[in-house]
């Protein structure tokens, strides 16, 4: 996987100001901001906006085949009235096929309706062309901005065909950070490939589906296995103590990753696991204690990442936020229901990239990327959501970079013989060492760049 050049950092701190915020902006090109946020969306109707957005994730929307789905593809006459004045509901009683993108330029033009935001986010984003590098946008949340951190600013989306995240030809990054008066815990930079631990429980999801899943992850995660880029362990089923047992005989891994389901229940996110009856649901504060010491978690559970969206709902009530207030230093959640397709490939995009020494910013960014490209409806990239503990928009690896460069003195050869051939190659040495590129017994090769550095 190639390297990414360096993004561009823009920081902005959500502090709530009435019933909008106050933007503080800070980048190196920019200095440092402030403007003000009217609310993109009344309150009362974010969590049918995330609704509406929700349902698109089933494939079968608007066709219901269950009693379940029946339920939750309706919207009543109000429900509609207030979609439809939101730009989010059809004359066709649906939810608009392109409401991700509707709804993306409602937040971008919010964001940038003060005069002052408008002019930082363009230079930073002329800034960031300018040198070919990416944007990477970090968002503070401070405990009593639930209502701000709700919204999917994921989506961004100015007047032009693609996101904000992916427009310009490079593919940015947005992370969310807790604006928490606690000590930041150290990096974790281990060597050697990366340990998964996969949590897949079984209860609540029909065979069918699990099948689906753990095909598309072996075929996301063996090819990592393969190259030992990745030792990958799972349990199933999942319960407390079998996942206690597995964190105590080896220790914390690397990433710990979570298929499964989730909820937002009396202001708590929890899990499901296998454990019968009531136990079977675990919650933040549960994981929290015995998940505190891996670098990464990935919860590929619906809603786990949500955000209640209202002062009764608190910011550290999902499961990806509690996470990071204990102490876990990365968790990437959902907002939404997930397909299992999205799921997998997201993660063997991101995972592939940490293997190889890039940046988890990086990993998520292409995995946006893939999901806006290779699906059709173009309803999964935004849904998951980066938490980090940082506030100065450092990159967050597991492992060093990998440098491809050969030491000096070494000797590099690229050989096309018996009818090979050899296009667009591209040698990169360091001064002192030699390369050869040779085409014998009828190979060919063309378009070769050698570069010394």
């Amino acid at each position: 996987m190639p390297t990414s050049p360096d993004a561009i950092a823009l920081t902005i701190t959500c502090t709530p100001a009435g019933d909008g915020a106050k933007l503080h902006w800070q980048a190196d090109v920019l200095g440092a901001r402030t403007s003000l946020l009217a609310p993109p969306i009344p309150a009362g109707d974010i969590a049918l906006t995330l609704r509406a957005l929700d349902v698109l994730q089933d494939p079968c929307y608007p066709y219901a085949r269950t009693a379940a789905q029946t339920r939750y593809f309706a919207f009543d006459e109000n429900e509609r009235k207030r979609l439809a004045a939101l730009d989010l509901f059809g004359a066709n009683g649906r939810v608009v096929a392109d409401a991700p993108r509707r709804l993306g330029r409602r937040l971008y033009a919010a964001l940038t309706a003060d005069p002052i935001a408008h002019a930082a986010l363009a230079t930073v984003r002329d800034h960031a062309t300018a040198l070919g590098r990416p944007l990477s946008l970090s968002l503070a949340f401070p405990p009593g901005a639930e209502r701000l951190a709700a919204l999917p600013w994921e989506l961004l989306w100015d007047d032009g065909p693609t996101p904000l995240l992916l427009s310009r030809g490079l593919a940015g990054g947005l992370t969310r950070c807790l604006d928490l008066p606690q000590a930041l815990p150290p990096p974790r930079r281990g060597s050697g490939p990366l340990r998964i631990l996969v949590l897949s429980p079984q209860t609540g999801i029909s065979p069918e589906l699990r099948q689906v899943e753990r095909a598309a992850r072996a075929a996301a995660m063996g090819t990592l296995s393969a190259d030992g880029k990745a030792m990958v362990e799972e349990i199933t089923p999942v319960s407390r103590a079998a996942l206690v047992r597995a964190i105590a005989a080896h220790g914390p891994p690397d990433i710990v990753h979570f298929y499964g389901h989730g909820r937002l229940r009396d202001g708590d996110n929890e899990l499901r696991l296998d454990d019968p009856g009531a136990d079977g649901w675990i919650s933040a504060g549960a994981l929290a204690a015995l998940l505190g010491g891996v670098g990464l978690i990935t919860l590929y559970a619906c809603y786990g990442a949500s955000v209640g969206e209202s002062a009764g709902d608190p910011l550290l009530g999902g499961v990806a936020q509690a996470l990071i207030a204990a102490g876990v230093p990365a968790v990437l959640g959902m907002q939404l229901a997930v397909r299992a397709t999205a799921a997998t490939r997201a993660a063997a995009t991101i995972y592939s990239a940490l293997a190889g020494g890039q940046s988890l910013q990086t990993g998520v960014a292409l995995a946006r990327r893939a999901l806006f490209v290779e699906e059709r409806d173009g309803v999964s990239w935004f849904v998951p959501a980066l938490y980090l503990r940082e506030r100065a928009g450092e990159p967050f690896t597991l492992r060093a970079a990998v440098d491809t460069a050969a030491p000096p003195g070494a000797r590099q050869s690229v050989i096309a013989h018996g009818g090979g051939t050899i296009r667009a190659l591209r040698i990169q040495g360091r001064a002192g060492s030699s390369q050869r590129v040779i085409a014998a017994r009828g190979g060919t090769i063309s378009d070769v760049v050698i570069v010394d550095r």
